[in-house]
C-alpha cells in the first residue's frame, strides 16, 4: 500500500510543472489546431507519393479545394542499397525522403512558413519478384506518411499552436 502511495505522489510531482506553464494540448476540443482545420489547400507532386502525402495531410488537416493558405510540397526520395549478400544480390534498401515546404497565403509573396522534413524508411528484398515490389510500395507509402506527419507537426510549431 505504501508502495502504490509513493507512486501516485511521484506521478503528481512530475505532472505539477505542466500546470503551471501554459500547457495545453494542441489536438484537444479547444486545441489551437482547430483554426488551421480546413483552411489549408495542398499541392504535391502527382505521384504515388504525392498522392499518399495529400491523403495523409487531408486526414490530419481537413480536405479544401481552396483554401485561405496555400501548401505546397516538394519530394525527393532515393533509394540506397544497404545489404548486398555475397552473390551480389541485393536484399535491403533504405528510402531517404525530403519534403521541401511551403505555406503560402494566395497572392503574397511572402511565404507564412516554410521548411524541410526529412525522414526514412527501409524494406526487404527478400523473396519474389512480386512479394520485393508490394515491399517496396509499402515503404513509399510509410515514408509519405511520416514526412505528411512532420510537416503538419512543423505548421503547428511555427503557427505557434
Amino acid at each position: 500500500m505504501l508502495s502504490s502511495n509513493r507512486r501516485a505522489f511521484l506521478a503528481l510531482l512530475a505532472v505539477a510543472p505542466l500546470a503551471g506553464c501554459g500547457f495545453t494540448p494542441v489536438y484537444g476540443v479547444n486545441g489551437s489546431t482547430r483554426s488551421l482545420r480546413g483552411r489549408i489547400a495542398f499541392r504535391a507532386p502527382n505521384t504515388p507519393e504525392g498522392f499518399r502525402l495529400r491523403t495523409r495531410l487531408e486526414e490530419r488537416l481537413g480536405r479544401v479545394e481552396q483554401g485561405d493558405y496555400l501548401l505546397t510540397v516538394e519530394l525527393d526520395i532515393e533509394e540506397v542499397a544497404v545489404a548486398i549478400s555475397s552473390a551480389q544480390d541485393i536484399n535491403r534498401f533504405n528510402l531517404p525522403g525530403k519534403a521541401t515546404w511551403t505555406l503560402t497565403e494566395p497572392g503574397v509573396d511572402q511565404p507564412l512558413a516554410s521548411g524541410v522534413a526529412e525522414t526514412f524508411t527501409a524494406y526487404s528484398a527478400f523473396g519474389t519478384t512480386v512479394a520485393t515490389q508490394e515491399a517496396q510500395d509499402d515503404a513509399r507509402d510509410r515514408l509519405a506518411i511520416a514526412l505528411a506527419d512532420l510537416i503538419v507537426t512543423h505548421i503547428i510549431i511555427a503557427s505557434g499552436a
